[in-house]
C-alpha cells in the first residue's frame, strides 16, 4: 500500500475543521482526482489483459485489450496505447474505435464520431 503524503493528510484534517458541509468530491481540484486515480485505483494492463464492455446500437459489446509491447496493445489487430494525464488512449486495436480507458474501471469508446461510456475489468 502506498503511503499518503503528510501534506494531503493535513489538508484533509484542516478541511474537516472548516465547519459546514465541507468539500464534496465534485468540488475538489482535478489534481486531487488524478492523485487519487494514480495512487488508489486499478490501472489498465497492470495485471494483464482487460475486457471492455460497451453498448453499441442497443447491444452489449465486449472487447479484449492486452499489452503486447511497450506502447502496443493487441485486440483484433495490433494498436498503440498512449498515456495522457487522465486516460490510456488505445488506437488501432479494433477497427474505427478509439478507447479512452481511465483508472478505476471506466472510460469511453469513440466510434463513428460518438462517445459511449465503457466499463473495464
Amino acid at each position: 500500500m502506498k503511503m499518503l503524503p503528510l501534506s494531503l493528510i493535513v489538508a484533509a484534517l484542516l478541511s474537516a475543521c472548516t465547519g459546514g458541509d465541507g468539500l464534496t468530491w465534485t468540488d475538489t481540484p482535478v489534481g486531487a482526482h488524478r492523485f487519487y486515480a494514480d495512487n488508489f485505483q486499478d490501472h489498465p494492463f497492470d495485471t494483464g489483459p482487460i475486457t471492455v464492455l460497451s453498448e453499441e446500437h442497443g447491444d452489449l459489446r465486449s472487447y479484449t485489450l492486452r499489452s503486447c509491447g511497450a506502447d502496443q496493445v493487441c485486440g483484433a489487430g495490433k494498436g498503440r496505447v498512449v498515456r495522457t494525464s487522465d486516460y490510456w488512449v488505445v488506437t488501432g486495436a479494433y477497427a474505427e474505435r478509439i478507447f479512452y480507458v481511465s483508472a478505476g474501471g471506466d472510460g469511453w469508446v469513440k466510434h463513428g464520431g460518438a462517445l459511449t461510456p465503457i466499463a473495464w475489468n
